[in-house]
């Protein structure tokens, strides 16, 4: 018993992981955007990267969407940091925008502090390629920011991959999807190798929910999500859009807090979002050192 009180007693008294660091900061990062107007998001976001001193463009957009025989006006906003001036080109993205009555804390706030962590922290990394961590817009109502981005940037032959970043503060099971198709033949090495590498539970599949990566896809342009769910999740969200789901306790838990009122950062955790960067982080690190 001596023995195993020691031995709790010193694993108490270890210094956190770096990962645990970045994970606590970017949780607390998660309350000062939830709960707030798109607008307040927004600013939110530049008030950060000015306080980091980081150079940052907007995006405005107006915009019509049609759906059957109703006409809605969107307007909106993407906020882009670009870094390095490689020949080649990453997109790191995130959207920005809640849906209504929701806090969208993990949905998308875990995102926002994820790419602000990753720009805090890579802001004078010396890339090999070019990188645009992109804050997207009404993503909620039809990946409406994530398209008008890629109507101005094209270039196949400059672009290398596209990384979305959506749900990532709860669990502790990477998804990665949706795998195949063609327009993740290249990033899924290296998300295989971040895999490998991290060793972190692990989950891909061909079907994902509909995210700002298929704005990307459209364009056949190198794309992929990434998410943090509780384990096991990644293969009820799949059962569940496939239609193989059967009874409540085969329901996601992920799902059970999002796109409700109870989106809170009080349901996300330090260890998913240090996580969310360690995987992140490695990817991206990846795909740079691969441009020789």
């Amino acid at each position: 018993m001596a023995r195993h009180v020691i031995l709790l007693v010193a694993l108490l008294l270890l210094p956190p992981s770096p990962q645990q660091d970045i994970g606590t900061a970017l949780l607390r990062t998660v309350p000062r955007i939830e709960g707030k107007t798109n607008e307040g998001r927004r600013e939110f976001i530049k008030q950060e990267l000015r306080a980091m001193k980081v150079p940052f463009r907007t995006q405005p957009f107006d915009t019509t969407i049609k759906r059957a025989a109703r006409e809605t006006r969107i307007t909106g906003e993407n906020i882009i940091v670009r870094m390095g001036s490689g020949k080649r080109h990453i997109v790191v993205g995130a959207h920005y925008d809640a849906v209504p009555n929701s806090p969208g804390a993990n949905d998308n706030g875990g995102g926002v502090a994820l790419l602000l962590g990753l720009i805090r922290t890579l802001k004078e990394y010396p890339w090999r390629v070019s990188i645009d961590f992109c804050f997207f817009d009404q993503e909620e109502v039809g990946l409406i920011g994530s398209a008008v981005y890629v109507r101005e940037h094209r270039e196949r032959d400059r672009h290398l991959a596209m990384l979305n970043l959506d749900v990532v503060g709860t669990g502790e099971e990477v998804y990665v999807g949706p795998v195949g198709g063609g327009d993740d033949d290249l990033v899924m090495q290296y998300v295989r190798k971040a895999r490998d590498n991290t060793r972190f539970p692990y989950f891909e599949h061909a079907v994902y929910p509909s995210s700002d990566h298929l704005s990307f896809a459209a364009a056949q342009l190198e794309n992929i999500s990434i998410s943090i769910v509780p384990k096991g999740d990644g293969e009820r969200i799949v059962n569940l859009l496939t239609g193989e789901a059967r009874g409540r306790e085969n329901y996601p838990r992920v799902l059970e807090v999002m796109h409700t009122p109870r989106d809170s950062s009080t349901y996300m955790s330090a260890s998913a979002l240090g996580m969310s960067y360690e995987f992140v982080k490695t990817v991206l690190m990846l795909l740079n050192d691969s441009q020789k």
